[in-house]
């Protein structure tokens, strides 16, 4: 008989992204992983491709398959119970004889849940869908609460290791998978990369620790992404060769406390340079969330686009300005940094404020944005889109 998975769908009540979907119920199991059987006769799951993040595990479906950071693999057990395995259902299995296709047969076990059920597990890790996930190749539970990652072949957690975000003056920076600030070290090397902040440095400044060798950065070009091996014998990620770290008193994105301190210390450009106060900054870009790169204000809040509008004219004004402010300035001598300055412009609204452009489309922040680098208007009525760097929808 083909073995096949039975994925339980849930309605959950998460929001999607990095910032705000519902905590998990986390409770501790009494299970135990079981070994894989010799002979096994079909695939519950097998490798897929999924833009941005490389070959992921999926289910038999096409359902990209995730694993959670709370998880313990030595034992393994499964901490996604109640609320939390409503909003990540567990990849159930009907017996230990189980295979997944592209996958060492050895890094293949299953689990014994509290309910009875079996669940798939790879490399110690058990495996879970995203009931959010409504079709095969998508992956919108990648990176949510900084402890849910699509699984890679090997049992790793997949996509960027680290992505931009900006802040207020300085405009985008490189920052970690949580948001917060990167920092590069003048007492360094980049070329060849050498590591120079241990000890009680690395307490204050703590290096990025990455598991491969080929990390990914969103928004930051391949060429530039690289690592450095530690006097402890971990990988450290380096931008254009310089080792890249956090600074222990930043305690949210956008913050770059660091910034310049001991004259030595310096928050990451997306090109590796040290970056430079620029007040004049009004369109950046940030990595938000499983949207990508997005045009963003100053401040990195989300800038958006509404389909009711036409290129150099807006049709949002009144009640629907109030909860979608326009994005405004004072004159058109304003800087742009990651976006075609040819794309930028502005419009002069009914009310007489000007009123930034992007491609011809008049740009907007959500009222219900309340941190920088949430879209929670994302898709909202079915025409407002968070803006790509040249204009386009997000998502669309």
């Amino acid at each position: 008989m083909t073995t096949r998975t039975r994925v339980a769908v849930f309605a959950v009540a998460a929001a999607i992204g990095l910032v705000g979907l519902a905590a998990c119920n986390v409770q501790s199991n009494q299970g135990t992983p079981t070994p894989v059987a010799q002979q096994q006769q079909a695939a519950v799951a097998k490798t897929a491709e999924v833009k941005d993040l490389g070959p992921v595990l999926a289910d038999d479906k096409g359902f990209t398959l995730y694993r959670f950071d709370k998880d313990t693999t030595e034992p393994v057990v499964s901490n996604c119970d109640g609320d939390c395995a409503g909003a990540w259902p567990p990849v159930i299995v009907q017996s230990e004889d189980v295979t997944v296709e592209g996958v060492a047969k050895e890094l293949v076990s299953t689990y014994a849940r509290k309910d009875g059920s079996r669940q798939l597990v790879i490399a110690g890790h058990p495996q879970y869908r995203f009931a959010k996930d409504t079709a095969p190749g998508e992956a919108k539970g990648q990176g949510a609460q900084g402890v849910w990652f699509a699984t890679t072949p090997d049992g790793g957690k997949a996509g960027a290791v680290a992505g931009t975000g900006v802040v207020s003056g300085l405009g985008t920076v490189v920052t970690g998978p949580e948001g917060k600030t990167l920092y590069r070290f003048d007492k360094d090397s980049a070329k060849p990369s050498v590591s120079n902040c241990d000890g009680d440095c690395a307490k204050a400044w703590p290096p990025l620790v990455v598991t491969t060798d080929k990390p990914t950065v969103a928004g930051v070009a391949p060429s530039l992404v690289g690592t450095v091996q530690r006097k402890d014998g971990s990988k450290q990620l380096t931008i254009a060769g310089w080792p890249q770290y956090y600074f222990a008193k930043d305690s949210k994105p956008g913050e770059a406390k660091g910034q310049g301190a001991q004259g030595v210390w310096f928050a990451t450009a997306i090109d590796g340079k040290k970056a430079q106060e620029n007040k004049a900054i009004e369109v950046t870009t940030s990595t938000i969330g499983n949207l990508g790169v997005i045009a963003t204000d100053k401040d990195g809040m989300t800038l958006y686009r509404f389909d009711k509008d036409e290129k150099g004219k807006t049709n949002c004004v009144g009640d629907c300005a109030v909860k979608w402010p326009p994005a405004l300035v004072t004159s058109d001598n304003f800087q742009v940094q990651g976006v075609d300055k040819a794309l930028v412009g502005t419009i002069t609204r009914p009310d007489g404020t000007k009123q930034i452009t992007i491609d011809g489309y008049p740009q907007y922040r959500f009222s219900g944005d309340k941190l920088c680098g949430e879209a929670n208007g994302q898709g909202v009525g079915g025409t407002w889109w968070a803006t790509k760097p040249d204009g386009s929808r997000a998502g669309k």
